[in-house]
C-alpha cells in the first residue's frame, strides 16, 4: 500500500506533518479529515532514486499567488455568489476560470473540504500562504452573518485598493530608478572607456596633470582594476544590512529611520495610515469586533513601531479607552486620523469614518508621490550633470595645455 507524506492544519490552527498509508491520495485526504485534520499537501513518498527529483519539483512548485490573482479571484467569487450560485458550484466555476495552476489546485482542495462539511473560512485557513488571516476572518464573519457575498465584495474592493496603491508606488519609483541606472552606466562608460584612452595621450606628451584630472584618472584606474571588489562589497553590505534588519534592535532602528526620513518619511507614514484605515474599515464593516480587527491589522503592518502602537491601542480599547486617544498619544500616525476616528466613535459609525480616512490618505499618497517624482527628476539630472561636468572639465584642462603647447 502506498505511503503518503502529508502537511495538515489541526483544529487549533497548527501545522502538522506526518505519514499515512492509503490506497490513493483521495482516500488519504478523507482519513485525515476524519481525524479533524485539514490537509494542505499530500504527496506519495518516492523511492530513494526519485527523491532528489521530487525535492527539486517540490522546490520549484510555488504555493503562492500574486495579489492581482487573489484580487481577481475574490471579485469573481463575489459576483458568482451574488448571482445566486451555490457555494460549491461557485468554487468549481472559479477553478475552471483560474489561469494560475496554484490557485486551481488550491480551489479544488477547498471545494473538496466544503463538500465534506467544512466551513469556507476553515478551508481557506488551511492555505495561509495564499489566504492571509485578514481574508479568512472576513470570510468567517460573512458566513456567520449570512452576508458572504457582500463581505467578498468588500474584500475585493480592499484587495483592489491595495493593488492600486502598490501600482502607484511602483510607477512613482520606476522613472527615478531607470534614470539612476542609465546615469550610472554613462558615468562608468566615461570612466572605464573614454578616460583611459585620453590618458594615453597625456602620458605620451609628458603633461603635468592638474589635481582634478589626477583624481579622475585614479578613480578610473581603480574601477578598471577593482570592479569586482566593488560588486563583492555591495553584496556584503546588502547581506549585512539584511542580517541586521532581521535582529530586533536592527529592525527597530531601521523602521524608526524610515518613519523619520526627510521627504520619503512622510510619504511612508501616509502609506501606512491608508493601509491601517482601509483594513480596519473592511474588518469592522464585515462584522469583526474592534479588538479582533486591531489584532489582525497589526499583523499586516511591517513597521515594528506602528505594530507596537496598534498593540498598545488594542490594550487601551480593551480597558475601555477610546481608540482615537490611544493612537493620538503615540504621535506616529497623522493627527487627522485620530480626529476622524474620534468623530466615528461619537457618531457610532466608525466604519464610514475609517473608509473616508482611507480614501483621504490614498489621495494624499498619490499627490505626494507625484510631488516626489517631480522633485527627484530634476535633482537626479542636476546631480548627474555636475558629475559629468567635473569629468569633462578634468579632461579639458590638460587638453588646453596641450593645445597651447602645440600653438607655441
Amino acid at each position: 500500500m502506498p505511503v503518503y507524506e502529508y502537511v495538515a492544519i489541526n483544529q487549533a490552527g497548527r501545522e502538522i506533518k506526518g505519514r499515512i498509508d492509503a490506497e490513493n491520495e483521495r482516500v488519504a485526504r478523507q482519513r485525515l479529515r476524519k481525524d479533524a485534520l485539514f490537509p494542505t499537501s499530500v504527496i506519495e513518498t518516492a523511492s530513494a532514486a526519485d527523491s532528489k527529483t521530487q525535492n527539486v519539483l517540490k522546490y520549484l512548485q510555488s504555493d503562492r499567488v500574486s495579489l492581482k490573482e487573489l484580487s481577481l479571484t475574490t471579485r469573481q467569487f463575489a459576483t458568482l455568489l451574488t448571482a445566486g450560485l451555490p457555494l460549491v458550484s461557485a468554487l468549481q466555476v472559479l477553478g475552471e476560470q483560474s489561469e494560475s495552476s496554484t490557485m486551481l489546485r488550491v480551489l479544488v482542495l477547498i471545494r473538496e473540504q466544503v463538500e465534506e462539511g467544512a466551513s469556507l473560512a476553515k478551508a481557506l485557513a488551511a492555505h495561509p500562504r495564499i489566504f492571509p488571516r485578514l481574508y479568512t476572518n472576513l470570510v468567517a464573519a460573512g458566513e456567520a452573518s449570512g452576508t458572504l457575498d457582500q463581505v467578498l465584495e468588500k474584500l475585493a474592493d480592499y484587495l483592489e485598493g491595495q493593488l492600486a496603491l502598490r501600482g502607484k508606488l511602483f510607477s512613482a519609483m520606476t522613472y527615478p530608478v531607470v534614470m539612476l541606472i542609465v546615469c550610472f552606466l554613462v558615468i562608468v562608460g566615461l570612466m572605464v572607456g573614454v578616460i583611459p584612452r585620453i590618458v594615453e595621450i597625456f602620458i605620451k606628451q609628458n603633461l603635468q596633470l592638474p589635481l582634478p584630472t589626477q583624481v579622475v584618472i585614479s578613480l578610473s584606474n581603480f574601477l578598471i582594476a577593482y570592479w569586482w571588489a566593488l560588486i563583492v562589497g555591495a553584496v556584503l553590505i546588502a547581506a549585512a544590512l539584511s542580517r541586521y534588519y532581521q535582529q530586533e534592535q536592527g529592525r527597530s532602528q531601521i523602521d524608526k529611520l524610515l518613519l523619520k526620513l526627510p521627504i520619503f518619511g512622510p510619504v511612508y507614514v501616509k502609506v501606512l495610515t491608508a493601509r491601517i484605515a482601509s483594513t480596519l474599515s473592511a474588518l469592522i464593516g464585515s462584522g469583526v469586533e474592534l479588538l479582533r480587527a486591531l489584532e489582525i491589522t497589526k499583523n499586516i503592518i511591517g513597521n515594528v513601531h506602528v505594530v507596537k502602537l496598534l498593540e498598545e491601542a488594542r490594550e487601551g480599547v480593551k480597558e475601555g479607552k477610546n481608540l482615537s486617544r490611544e493612537i493620538l498619544k503615540h504621535k506616529i500616525l497623522p493627527t487627522m486620523l485620530s480626529r476622524m476616528i474620534a468623530i466615528g466613535e461619537k457618531s457610532g459609525d466608525l466604519e464610514t469614518m475609517l473608509s473616508k480616512a482611507a480614501t483621504t490618505y490614498d489621495n494624499e499618497v498619490n499627490s505626494s508621490l507625484q510631488g516626489l517624482t517631480s522633485l527627484l527628476e530634476p535633482l537626479l539630472m542636476v546631480t548627474v550633470g555636475v558629475i559629468v561636468l567635473v569629468i569633462v572639465v578634468s579632461v579639458l584642462l590638460p587638453m588646453t595645455e596641450l593645445i597651447n603647447a602645440v600653438a607655441i
